[in-house]
């Protein structure tokens, strides 16, 4: 069985194998290259430290052994200052960061040529604190000039085993990189091809369902009640899915109940139960979350999907038509979260009621259409930005909403049409912008014919207010208990 994943779960899926991919040959790519780096970098010093210590031999040993014996330095002098002593030290040095048998072997017999040096450094000490004659000091030196450039040959050997060892490891560090090179090649076309296989799986899991539930809208807008979608396998889809099924199911059975009603209520009920499924609001607002998985935007996606959700479930309200005013409110803030996410910085909003007021019934959706216009026919034909307030109050026995608006108002002439068709109540003609007429003839059905449920005030290019008052009494129609 298929585990079903959410669309923030596939994606972080997607993300850990690829950079799976990419980080580890990296990884493996920089401690060779490091490692070959640091090889190369000590056998340069050995060189160079080499290279030091030859010229120390060849200026430093003779001297000094002829300083002696000439008298310009005292025996205490020559042995403080103890030239093979500091020798011996710095090929020890060298030989500690060394690896190779060649090296090894070469620095040995450095040293073993110091030793030599060293005795016959003993033996020359020892003629002169005897006071021997000027000419055995002398055979001893031309001894101790051969054995130096012996040791300053074999130090210049050392550094030509350096070279070679120098040279090998270039050639290793070149083939190290030409080798990584056609990894980093290799793991390039393997991303390549799981991107490639990644979008397939996003198609199947993500788009196809998105597309299906656009089919549906298109199809329950156009009157087709009775299509019904397979569950897809992504969780925030299922959830959109079983939302669109249920909404379709009980819109369904409202139309069955809704025929036993008066024709003006089941008119009603039906246009705006239609109207929360207009193939254009959804199709923008799948439209929108798509854009934004593809953008990487899985938060936003993950908000407006369950808005969205949330949007027609409260919608349906398990086909009550009486709800608390909380959950109109939720209702109208899944509506301005699904509109804020598509218009971003361009559209803002704030609900001002009074948790007091949430455990009133009111009757449903009567907000939504209000805001619907504000948007719409307001702040979308605004530069600045748009800018919906909500408000709510308790006068005596009344709740009153406020819908106010900064966008571009309604010029006088038209002003005047709509408070005309306003006020011919349950009798408007409605077929354009439905919305505002079709909530104040809910109105006067629900809560009887001798209200005045919807005032508007507007100033051309200064924005608009929708006023919506009703009583906090029990459910009516045309002055009748309702149940």
């Amino acid at each position: 069985m298929t585990k079903n994943l959410s669309i923030k779960q596939i994606f972080a899926q997607a993300n850990k194998a690829m950079l799976l991919f990419a980080v580890i040959p990296l990884l493996l790519s920089i401690l060779l290259y490091s490692q070959q780096l640091l090889i190369y970098q000590q056998t340069i010093a050995n060189i160079q430290k080499a290279d030091a210590i030859a010229l120390k031999v060849d200026q430093k040993v003779l001297e000094s052994m002829w300083d002696l014996i000439s008298g310009q330095v005292t025996l205490d002098e020559f042995n403080k200052e103890n030239i093979l002593e500091e020798l011996r030290n710095d090929i020890r040095e060298i030989k500690n960061n060394t690896n190779t048998l060649k090296e090894i072997s070469t620095l040995d017999v450095s040293l073993r040529t110091i030793d030599t040096l060293e005795d016959y450094q003993t033996e020359l000490i020892h003629h002169i604190l005897a006071e021997d004659f000027m000419d055995t000091n002398e055979q001893i030196i031309n001894q101790v000039d051969s054995v130096t450039q012996l040791l300053s040959d074999i130090l210049q050997d050392f550094v030509r085993v350096e070279i070679d060892l120098a040279s090998q490891k270039n050639t290793t560090l070149v083939r190290s990189l030409i080798l990584l090179t056609i990894v980093e090649l290799g793991v390039l076309s393997t991303i390549f091809f799981y991107a490639k296989k990644n979008r397939r799986f996003l198609e199947q899991k993500v788009q196809e369902p998105i597309n299906q539930l656009i089919t549906m809208s298109e199809q329950l807008s156009s009157g087709n009640l009775g299509f019904r979608l397979n569950m897809p396998e992504t969780q925030e889809l299922q959830t959109l899915t079983a939302s669109m099924n249920k909404m379709a199911e009980e819109l369904n059975q409202s139309l069955r109940e809704n025929a036993l009603k008066q024709y003006h209520l089941a008119q009603s009920e039906v246009r705006v139960l239609q109207a929360q499924i207009t193939p254009h609001f959804i199709y923008n607002s799948l439209d929108a979350i798509i854009s934004l998985i593809e953008q990487d935007c899985f938060e936003e996606a993950l908000t407006m999907t369950h808005a969205l959700s949330g949007f027609f479930r409260t919608s349906l309200s398990k086909g009550k038509d009486w709800i608390p005013l909380e959950k109109e409110i939720s209702h109208i803030n899944d509506y301005l979260v699904i509109l804020k996410i598509r218009y971003r910085h361009m559209l803002d909003y704030k609900i001002d009621i009074p948790e007091t007021l949430f455990p009133v019934s009111i009757l449903k959706m009567i907000l939504q259409p209000l805001i619907e216009n504000a948007v719409y026919h307001g702040t979308k034909y605004v530069r600045h930005k748009g800018f919906i307030r909500i408000t709510a109050c308790k006068i005596d026995e009344m709740i009153q909403f406020k819908v106010i608006d900064n966008g571009i108002g309604i010029p006088a002439e038209k002003l005047a049409e709509i408070r005309k068709e306003l006020a011919k109540g349950i009798d408007s003609d409605f077929s354009i912008g439905y919305g505002l007429y079709n909530v104040n003839k809910r109105l006067l059905l629900y809560y009887g014919n001798n209200q005045k449920p919807i005032t508007i005030d507007s100033k051309y290019r200064e924005g608009t207010t929708v006023t919506l008052t009703i009583p906090i009494s029990p459910k009516t129609i045309g002055g009748n208990k309702y149940v």
